[in-house]
């Protein structure tokens, strides 16, 4: 499956003072960007749920609602990545969250609404850093991992994916989901060890009207483009987005565990994402594998050697990106 991303880009500006205000005029401008992007590139997932998190916490207000639903806004473009059951419906909107994040700041009216879409912005932004870099710091991550020596345990198994799995960029793409696990159980070790607790009480607590958001952004094209009613595209959306949520409550719960059960429980949602991911391309990942706990364990010992490989320059990263997306969010006047 392939995501032909159309990316409505910002005009990166460093010092030019920008008009501020709510129009796109004078802000952005019109750039088409053609990427092949397999669903788990890191152009378009580029950061995992804690650190789209820790980056929405760094930048945002901080003052009680407004910031627990710019964090949680931050994390809602992904709600719809794990569609496997309606792989036509995911291609879209992902895409959809993705690329035209704009239409959720456009659509945001009222006092609670513009919070929920200026962190949604926020995780657009920071995913447009990625297309400015080669490949992006996840993927590169992950490229390694697949070049380097690996110890006996993992040499076997991942030889036996390369087999099975002819492209080489899947397993890239898929790989770059363990960096990003990897990469949000260290901002919880060393920089925020009550990342759990941000996440999952952004999302009990999240604004009612974040569904509605959505479905002003994202129904009626949705409708059109599938031939349903607007009712059912407003629904589906409304229903995908409760799922996501209870997700995100346990994702939250999963990072305030202790680390090495934290990972497990990571590993083991990405266990479930690879099958889906790979039965896309009519992959069955399960009967590479005497059981599931031979696949959680590959991912658990994968996410390790993560750890070990992003450990040393990670927050640097995040660093860039939070500055990154801070300085576009001013200069293209993206307030409330």
């Amino acid at each position: 499956m392939v995501l032909a991303l159309n990316v409505l880009k910002f005009n990166f500006k460093e010092d030019e003072k920008m008009e501020t205000g709510r129009t796109k005029k004078g802000w952005m401008v019109l750039g088409l960007i053609f990427l092949m992007l397999f669903f788990f590139t890191g152009d378009a997932f580029s950061w995992q749920f804690g650190t789209h998190a820790y980056i929405a916490d760094h930048i945002g207000r901080e003052r009680g609602l407004d910031n627990i639903n710019e964090i949680y806004g931050a994390i809602a473009p992904d709600l719809f990545n794990n569609l496997f059951d309606y792989p036509q419906y995911l291609n879209h909107l992902a895409y959809e969250t993705h690329a035209n994040f704009l239409k959720v700041w456009d659509s945001a009216r009222g006092r609670l609404q513009p919070p929920l879409a200026y962190g949604f912005v926020s995780h657009g932004i920071a995913d447009l850093r990625t297309h400015d870099q080669a490949g992006g710091y996840a993927i590169i991550k992950a490229a390694e991992i697949l070049s380097r020596p690996l110890p006996p345990e993992l040499a076997g198994p991942i030889e036996a994916l390369k087999l099975n799995v002819p492209d080489e960029r899947i397993l890239i793409e898929m790989f770059h989901v363990v960096v990003e696990n990897a990469v949000d159980i260290l901002l919880k070790r060393n920089d925020d060890p009550f990342i759990g607790q941000k996440v999952a009480s952004a999302a009990i607590l999240r604004s009612h009207q974040l569904p509605i958001l959505l479905v002003k952004a994202y129904a009626s094209d949705f409708a059109s483009t599938f031939g349903i009613s607007p009712l059912e595209a407003s629904k589906f959306i409304v229903s995908a987005e409760k799922e996501f949520r209870k997700s995100i409550i346990f994702y939250g719960q999963i990072l305030m565990q202790d680390e090495r059960t934290a990972i497990r429980l990571i590993s083991e949602q990405t266990a479930d994402a690879a099958v889906g991911y790979l039965g896309l391309y009519g992959i069955d990942l399960a009967s590479l594998f005497e059981n599931e706990e031979e696949i959680i364990d590959l991912i658990v010992a994968l996410t390790n050697v993560a750890i070990s490989i992003c450990e040393h320059d990670y927050d640097d990263e995040i660093a860039a990106t939070i500055h990154f997306v801070d300085h576009q969010l001013k200069v293209n006047g993206i307030t409330y």
